[in-house]
């Protein structure tokens, strides 16, 4: 008996907890209705366009503008991301034809000049071929446009596209300090060789000492970049003139990065607060009383009527913007949103005294115009009802657009509420509820900017002094025959030795023994300098010619190859802008920089074809 009662009152407490689970739910599941159901027309949408039916494609478009009910603008963003989704997804499988032709119904019904829309069609018609990055170039310079005319977009994408700058700014430093290392590569020992020699130390150790010395830098964890600049400072004595000035110009290119580096938190920067996007953008959770304790209590309930017309509730947007007239300091909008609820409840002549009152109270207001031109359409009055249009149009184009495109995205007729505007406190009360940046981060930010600076400021330094060294004290020269290192020579020409001078012009002076061996040590120099050569022709267009000796015309294709490859591997990314989900097609920057890098690779590479007979 104790069992039966014991499993009875066990039932009992699975349904009641049975029944609280099933209610929480159906609550979910009303609160996720809307999405559900746009969803579902979007799965309508897409099995229309492969179709190919425009009838269907007709009957699935206007099924989803049925969901467009908050404010008449219930958020189109989420579809139109999902159906621009679609549309590149379709060109990912060869048939970019169906994804513009889902291009052109967003376009044309829900999201003109939508940056996400904008960039599908941009790729869509890239994979087109040639013809179809020409037809993009209108798409790509509207897109370009939007970017910078947006006050949170502009700084990311200048920072994106002069991204450039820095790698190519840190690619010309490593080539250049490898060229002159390799270019004056006996010297280059001879910095630190010489002095170790005179102590006595061996041929071992004094490898091992300059493997330690010129990696230094990147074996204690600093950036190459300062091992590169080392490696300039130290052949500062040997370099000639014109490669002074060009070592000059790449030090200074160094000053790129901290400069940039000041650009970045522009474009990271949150938008500022405004009280009108946060109602209007959509939220992810509803708005709750508790996010706005810092607001006035009218504000507050102003809100809470804003959230009721949200939901549609009419009867209780009407009762709270009721209970604010002549208590709220923003009339004009407390007067439009209760003549708004007015309609919707049918309350027409009532509606229509309101929105005359919110026009003596807030005259040129766009949505105010509108809410009347909707009541002289209603009452056949098409004239005034043009005129009050054209009068909105006139007094916020944009906002006009916005509005006109929600209201024919419906049925029936439809007014507009107005936002609560922002103020100087209500912004301040906003940013009160956002976290204040952390002082670790400004503080961090602040070292990289000012080690950025002194950087290349230092390296200046040294590199400045080691030149005034150099003409205080004498440093060798490296043989342009067999690459000794000398100070003196009887030559006319300043690098080439006394011993080489001898042998191969005047053809006396050295015994046959020593003949002998000094054609061997130029025949090694001169086939490791011919490998070293074939090497960054291949590697590195540019540095082949300084390498050589012709520094001006081999620091100009070098030049070009950094500048190149920095528009390939820094700008040619796809950024996400804040608010968006999908990323913008790539830059006309990386095609471009493709080319021009090829070019140049094939233009240094053609120089190992035989010329003359000659290889």
């Amino acid at each position: 008996m104790k069992g039966r009662i014991f499993r009875i009152l066990t039932l009992l407490f699975m349904v009641a907890g049975g029944g609280g689970l099933f209610a929480q739910e159906a609550d979910s599941a009303r609160d996720l209705q809307p999405s559900i159901a746009l969803a579902h027309r979007m799965e309508r949408l897409k099995t229309a366009l492969e179709s190919g039916s425009s009838g269907a494609v007709d009957v699935a478009a206007q099924e989803v503008d049925l969901m467009r009910r908050a404010h008449g603008t219930l958020d189109i963003t989420p579809l139109v991301e999902a159906l621009s989704l679609w549309a590149r997804e379709q060109g990912g499988k060869g048939r970019p034809d169906r994804g513009l032709a889902a291009v052109q119904l967003l376009e044309r019904r829900w999201a003109p000049n939508h940056p996400t829309v904008l960039g599908t069609r941009v790729i869509l018609l890239r994979q087109q071929g040639i013809g179809g990055y020409i037809s993009s170039l209108p798409e790509v310079l509207e897109l370009t446009r939007i970017r910078l005319l947006h006050p949170e977009q502009r700084w990311l994408w200048i920072v994106q596209h002069v991204s450039w700058l820095r790698l190519m700014a840190t690619l010309l430093l490593w080539a250049w300090a490898l060229t002159m290392a390799l270019r004056y590569r006996r010297v280059f020992r001879y910095a630190w060789e010489e002095p170790l020699e005179r102590r006595g130390v061996g041929g071992l150790p004094l490898a091992l000492i300059g493997a330690v010395l010129v990696s230094l830098p990147v074996l204690v964890g600093l950036d190459p970049a300062v091992a590169a600049m080392l490696w300039i400072c130290l052949l500062a004595p040997y370099l000639n003139v014109r490669e002074v000035k060009l070592t000059y110009l790449v030090i200074f290119f160094q000053f790129a990065h901290p400069v940039l580096t000041l650009l970045e938190p522009a474009a990271l920067q949150p938008p500022p607060p405004s009280l009108v996007a946060f109602q209007l953008q959509p939220q992810s959770k509803p708005l709750q009383n508790g996010q706005f304790k810092a607001f006035t209590l009218q504000d507050q309930a102003f809100l809470k009527g804003w959230r009721e017309f949200q939901a549609q509730d009419w009867k209780a947007a009407e009762a709270t913007f009721e209970g604010l007239l002549g208590r709220h300091s923003d009339q004009g909008e407390v007067l439009n949103n209760l003549g708004a609820a007015r309609f919707h409840l049918g309350k027409t002549a009532e509606a229509a005294k309101e929105f005359e009152a919110a026009n003596l109270a807030k005259p040129g207001s766009c949505q105010v115009l509108l809410n009347q031109s909707v009541l002289a359409f209603q009452s056949l009055d098409t004239a005034t009802g043009i005129a009050k249009q054209e009068e909105a149009r006139v007094a916020a184009p944009e906002l006009y657009e916005v509005l006109k495109s929600a209201s024919q995205a419906r049925n029936e007729a439809w007014a507009f509420a107005m936002p609560l505007p922002d103020t100087p406190q209500r912004v301040e009360a906003l940013k009160s509820a956002r976290p204040a940046p952390s002082s670790e981060t400004l503080g961090s930010r602040s070292i990289s900017v000012a080690a950025g600076f002194l950087f290349p400021l230092l390296m200046l330094a040294l590199f400045m002094f080691r030149l005034w060294r150099s003409v205080k004290r004498p440093y060798p020269t490296q043989c342009a025959r067999c690459g000794e290192t000398f100070h003196t020579t009887d030559s006319p020409l300043a690098d080439i030795c006394s011993k080489c001078h001898h042998l191969f012009v005047l053809k006396q002076g050295l015994h046959g023994g020593k003949r002998k061996l000094k054609l061997e040590e130029v025949a090694f120099f001169q086939s490791s300098k011919r490998w070293i050569h074939r090497i960054l022709l291949v590697l590195l267009p540019g540095a082949d010619l300084c390498f050589l000796g012709e520094t001006s015309r081999g620091f100009i294709e070098l030049l070009s190859v950094c500048f190149a490859a920095g528009l390939v591997l820094g700008v040619g990314r796809s950024p996400r802008y804040p608010g968006e989900i999908l990323p913008d097609p790539t830059s006309l920057w990386l095609p471009l920089g493709s080319v021009l890098l090829a070019v140049l690779f094939l233009r240094s590479w053609l120089k190992l074809l035989p010329r003359g007979g000659r290889s």
